[in-house]
């Protein structure tokens, strides 16, 4: 029987990055994951700039920076279906990300596996890291019910069973969490009334912005890749794939032709539907993150829907704020487990928060009638040309800060775009950005 002192199930970007900050302080971590080869299945490219400055905490940003496509601008198309079915720009909205006080204002595109295995090889640098792969965890084998502790853990490690014991253990394996099952956390779903169509083609090398195109009945995101790769994102109805397929691959490629010309050459490399996924987005949370010595991060703990692009995002977060408590904790030699629930504290409401926004991000795309079109232009205009609005929108999904709407954003809404004080506005949009305290709570001051 090998010990450690974190044990991590769940070897994605945020099991990774929990290990790169334990295995750096010098904190022996073994990392288990399933999973032999790259999967297949989509998984976020989008790095908001939270995620970047905790990547920077760690010393770890300029590897990822340089694998990476900076967007300082999400371009935002509303289009109207003219009479023969061909497509006019309605309306245009730019989201910038340049009016954030951030060390990244901006978001960056990133292939899934190449910041895995950024993070991988870093903390294959550490002697504290110990990467088991393939390996799945099976069940935690000796507990203590009354203090709610789980001492050793029971894992299938080539093809052979074997026991670990850790001080503490992490579940990162995604929504389908078996630590979560064992620690009998229950999910909360929200199922949606749509689908969507992924894959990655060839892009111009000119094609740089991210764009989103909506008419009153489809949707399609369009996030440039680096070495000349574009990500595509396709709204579809439950029941649609199943009726593109019959009809033939034309159909995946036709939508391009009329929202971006541009790359309707470039999409017909797809071929075959197998390169196409579906994913059939969910929205699921729990009430804990924190159970005696064990914690879940990530998906395990909270899927939201992808239209705001927080998923992996929020797993990265979760890793930065749970891995500098860990530190502190075997720093300080504090080790029990009742101060794990700083991280739930910190990450839970931040997680809640963001998955509410995804959720009503969704729901502006959700029924395809040109009534409800016509109200999210209104929205949106709105949103874009008052000051206050766009700052907390771009403020909100970046993750570094939070700005609550509020009622007097009614008011914003439907006045003039310069009815604000600015001088009370330059104060208040920094005060709002979250602070190392509001980070780390913990630190900087006396717990008990």
């Amino acid at each position: 029987m090998k010990r450690y002192d974190v044990v991590i199930i769940g070897g994605g970007v945020g099991g990774l990055t929990l290990s790169v900050k334990l295995a750096k302080a010098n904190i022996n971590v073994l990392l288990i994951e399933k999973t032999k080869q790259p999967g297949k299945i989509y998984k976020g490219e989008l790095l908001q700039p939270k995620s970047l400055e905790g990547f920077l905490e760690m010393g770890i940003s300029e590897p990822i920076v340089a694998e990476s496509l900076s967007l300082p601008i999400i371009h935002t198309y509303e289009m109207k279906q003219k009479h023969d079915g061909s497509l006019e720009k309605a309306l245009y909205i730019p989201l910038e990300y340049d009016r954030l006080y951030s060390p990244f204002p901006e978001a960056r595109m990133i292939p899934h596996e190449k910041l895995k295995a950024i993070l991988l090889n870093e903390a294959k640098s550490y002697t504290s890291f110990e990467y088991w792969n393939p390996a799945t965890f099976q069940k935690f084998t000796k507990t203590d019910e009354k203090n709610q502790q789980y001492d050793r853990a029971e894992v299938r490690y080539n093809d052979e069973v074997m026991e670990v014991e850790a001080d503490y253990f992490v579940g990162a394996e995604g929504r389908s969490s078996l630590m979560r099952k064992a620690m009998n956390q229950h999910v909360v779903t929200t199922q949606y009334n749509h689908q969507f169509l992924t894959v990655t083609f060839p892009r111009p090398e000119n094609f740089l912005e991210a764009r989103m195109y909506a008419s009153h009945d489809s949707f399609i995101g369009l996030f440039p890749l680096p070495d000349n790769q574009v990500r595509s994102v396709m709204l579809i109805k439950p029941g649609q794939y199943k009726k593109m397929k019959k009809e033939g691959i034309h159909t995946f490629h036709e939508p391009f032709k009329r929202f971006e010309p541009d790359l309707y050459e470039d999409v017909q490399s797809i071929q075959t539907w197998k390169d196409i996924q579906l994913m059939i987005p969910i929205r699921h949370n729990i009430h804990q993150y924190v159970k005696g010595n064990a914690v879940i991060i990530g998906d395990a703990a909270h899927t939201v829907h992808p239209m705001a692009g927080e998923g992996m995002n929020l797993a990265i977060q979760d890793a930065v704020v749970l891995g500098e408590l860990l530190v502190w904790m075997f720093q300080e030699q504090r080790f029990e487990s009742h101060y794990l629930k700083y991280y739930e504290k910190v990450r839970k409401k931040r997680s809640d928060r963001l998955s509410r926004l995804s959720h009503m991000s969704a729901l502006a795309y959700t029924w395809p009638f040109k009534w409800y079109q016509k109200s999210r232009m209104f929205a949106l205009k709105r949103l874009e040309r008052h000051p206050i609005l766009h700052y907390k929108h771009m403020l909100n999904i970046s993750g570094v800060g939070w700005w609550p709407y509020s009622i007097v954003d009614g008011f914003r809404f439907l006045g003039p775009r310069n009815a604000y004080l600015k001088s009370r506005f330059n104060t208040k949009k920094k005060a709002v950005i979250f602070s190392e305290q509001d980070d780390y709570p913990w630190q900087n001051k006396q717990v008990k």
